[in-house]
């Protein structure tokens, strides 16, 4: 019986790669952290120029990366992202609990078929996403679904029509239990670091965690 693969990346094993504005890279069954905002949470132009220094960063640092490399990622790309996020520009429509409860619902709804999921937060204009992907599921099929299914449902809510989340989403495959845990403390304390007041936004977490699973 072939031993259960690990939920990590491994730079040894095959990378299924897809372009939509951004790159995005997988492997089956591995941990994913993700995420996407909403359409106004930040102007067209950051997103345009963001992607465009992502796309180049990338072509000059070839997967498999050091823990160094990867470091200068998350202080180039990540870090910037989320402050950018933080800052809660746009409408910021998630703040409502009744709306983000449509979201949360639409972020468990395939749990345990599509996907596993370990950790999410909602914030007023995006969402945090750990979760493992399952056999036969791809991550872009996941992404879409959430955001496909929770668009028509705020829409309905909202009385109104049109795009709720920017096109494209941000994800990185976990790489070793250390790096899970960390991606996990942060989606969890990122209302907090954001300073926001009870009830602006949602958190969920499984409980076990997904990595106390692995030995």
């Amino acid at each position: 019986m072939d031993a259960t693969p690990s939920p990590f990346f491994d730079p040894r094993a095959s990378i299924a790669q897809h372009h939509n504005r951004l790159p995005h890279w997988q492997q089956e069954q591995r941990l994913q952290f993700v995420t996407f905002h909403l359409g106004d949470a930040l102007p067209v132009e950051t997103r345009r120029q963001l992607a465009m220094e992502q796309e180049t960063w990338r072509t000059r640092h070839p997967e498999p990366w050091s823990e160094a490399v990867e470091a200068e990622y998350r202080r180039l790309f990540s870090e910037r992202l989320h402050d950018w996020l933080d800052a809660g520009l746009g409408s910021g429509l998630l703040r409502d609990p009744n709306l983000s409860q449509i979201v949360l619902d639409s972020l468990l709804h395939f749990d345990g078929s599509r996907f596993r999921m370990d950790a999410l937060a909602i914030m007023p204009t995006h969402v945090h996403v750990l979760f493992q992907l399952v056999p036969d599921h791809k991550l872009e099929d996941v992404v879409h679904s959430w955001k496909s299914y929770s668009a028509k449902r705020l829409n309905e809510k909202l009385r109104s029509t049109g795009a709720v989340w920017m096109k494209d989403y941000w994800d990185r495959m976990i790489r070793s239990p250390e790096h899970g845990w960390k991606t996990r403390e942060y989606v969890l304390t990122n209302p907090a670091r954001a300073r926001l007041p009870e009830g602006h936004f949602r958190i969920w977490q499984r409980t076990p965690p997904l990595l106390a699973e692995i030995r």
